[in-house]
């Protein structure tokens, strides 16, 4: 594959590795999200649970396992699929019962019979070629089972959020930083046949401030910012619950 394809940039044993020690590490930026994360994904299956009874659950791009392994209990089956073996490695460690499949689904639908209650992509689409995440997104729009089946994904780059200062700073130094929009969610979900019917902001502080103040009290504000509605609009985590159309 060409150099700087999004499908080969996750599969060293070096970004698996940053991932558990370095961007999840206990009391990072990324950890203080994905807890508030795992909240919303729990709160999302029993919802569903209860409207289609047993769930068929499908994590995209599952990496290291994060998603899969806390979800996994809530539904009938699981699956996990990823480009990465050191990635899938790490997962393997954590799954209990779900199936975890070394495979590129996008070039290769080893799930081809399957369909599902729910999908998850998180960390993927902000920074997928636009091609690569059409493709991807197309393929998961078709394998969710009927209408009342729900998929689940995220944008961790808002620029409504601090994230555009930081872009900003990038550019000034001549770099690119991947932001999104709400409205460009919008329009890709629609654009591959998905309705977002709700959606969820995580993130007012900026991550700079949890590298050099506390933590733990940070994490309180942003729970806080998270509970008033409007400030999902300015947050830097953007989670959004989709349905076909």
């Amino acid at each position: 594959m060409p150099s700087g394809d999004y499908r080969t940039s996750h599969v060293g044993e070096e970004k698996s590795r940053r991932y558990e020690e370095d961007i999840y590490r206990e009391g990072s930026y990324d950890e203080m999200l994905w807890r508030m994360e795992r909240e919303l994904l729990i709160k999302e299956i029993r919802a569903l649970h209860k409207e289609v009874g047993k769930v068929h659950y499908l994590d995209f791009a599952c990496g290291t396992g994060r998603i899969i392994s806390a979800l996994e209990q809530f539904v009938e089956e699981s699956y996990g699929i990823d480009v990465s073996s050191a990635m899938l490695e790490r997962a393997r460690k954590k799954v209990k019962k779900s199936e975890l499949m070394y495979a590129d689904l996008t070039t290769n639908d080893v799930l081809k019979d399957k369909t599902f209650d729910l999908i998850t992509a998180f960390r993927f689409f902000l920074n997928a070629e636009a091609e690569l995440g059409a493709i991807a997104l197309s393929l998961l729009q078709k394998k969710l089972k009927d209408e009342k089946s729900i998929f689940i994904f995220n944008m961790h780059g808002n620029i409504m959020s601090h994230r555009l200062f930081t872009k900003f700073w990038y550019a000034v130094r001549g770099k690119h930083l991947n932001t999104a929009s709400l409205w460009e969610a919008r329009r890709l979900a629609r654009s591959h046949g998905l309705e977002i019917i709700r959606w969820y902001g995580i993130g007012i502080l900026p991550k700079v401030f949890y590298r050099y103040l506390n933590a733990q009290f940070l994490a309180a504000l942003d729970r806080l910012f998270f509970s008033l509605p409007l400030f999902k609009y300015v947050s830097y985590d953007l989670i959004f619950v989709c349905r076909k159309i």
